[in-house]
């Protein structure tokens, strides 16, 4: 008898034949034709006897059918947040050196006047051992008189203003630490002008223009900064009046420095 054989291929389940016929077959199956998964079956039969292939395809819809499974899971999520040592920084007094009342006939006329020195104390408390150091902001920097000489040998960024009446610059102060003390060992502060790169001794005094950073040292004789907890340093402060004849006298000239102690953690 003639045979041939015949390759069928289609989206089914399995395939029922005649049963006197003979089939034979490989492939895979899926209940989804966009997987592009193919099935197929050789079938060796006779050619007078084939029979009409149907696609069984109700049990296998039953068996595969997406979405039927339980929910049998659950999640759990771990969450929380880890947060670095944090500093605050607190000066005595409330962060004010006052100077009270400046007689205007105290003034020298032709020439600055250097006011007395006053101090004030900046304390540094942290969470936690941290490296860290601060810059300083003239906050009016646009009002000092560089041309004042506060400390000896200080460069002009290191003036700050004192505010302006009428247009006239009132003077300039600056800063100096003068003491400091640490809660583990003896310190100093040291001091880095790009970014903290490099350090070295402090010299020069305290910018204004947040381009100088103070740190403290891990010891009294090092220029490496140190993880410390507290730090207390008591800071000087140099003010110079321009001289009378520049300044509105016949008016109240109220002093206006302010100056921002931004830390940075290193």
């Amino acid at each position: 008898m003639q045979r041939e054989t015949r390759r069928i291929g289609g989206w089914i389940g399995f395939v029922a034949v005649q049963s006197n016929a003979s089939f034979r077959g490989h492939g895979w199956v899926s209940t989804n034709p966009s997987l592009n998964l193919f099935f197929e079956v050789l079938e060796e039969i006779p050619v007078k006897k084939i029979a009409t292939l149907a696609a069984v395809t109700c049990a296998a819809a039953v068996m595969f059918v997406p979405g039927q499974a339980s929910a049998d899971s659950a999640e759990l999520r771990i969450a929380g947040i880890i947060v670095p040592a944090a500093c605050t920084p607190v000066f005595t007094g409330g962060g004010v050196v006052d100077y009270g009342n400046i007689p205007s006939g105290s003034l020298n006329p032709t020439a600055q006047t250097t006011l007395a020195d006053k101090s004030t104390q900046l304390t540094l408390t942290c969470d936690a051992p941290v490296l860290f150091g601060f810059k300083v902001i003239d906050e009016r920097a646009a009002t000092a008189v560089a041309a004042l000489e506060t400390i000896p040998g200080y460069a002009t960024n290191a003036k700050f203003g004192l505010g302006a009446v009428d247009g006239k610059n009132i003077g300039a102060y600056s800063l100096q630490i003068t003491k400091e003390t640490a809660d583990q060992g003896s310190t100093k502060h040291i001091n880095s002008v790009d970014g903290g790169a490099t350090w070295s001794d402090f010299a020069g005094g305290m910018t204004g223009d947040g381009g100088t950073l103070v740190a403290f040292a891990a010891s009294a004789t090092g220029t490496v900064p140190g993880a410390h907890t507290a730090i207390t340093a008591d800071i000087r402060v140099v003010t110079a009046i321009d001289k009378g004849s520049n300044l509105p006298l016949t008016q109240q000239i109220p002093l206006d420095g302010l100056s921002t102690f931004e830390l940075v953690y290193l």
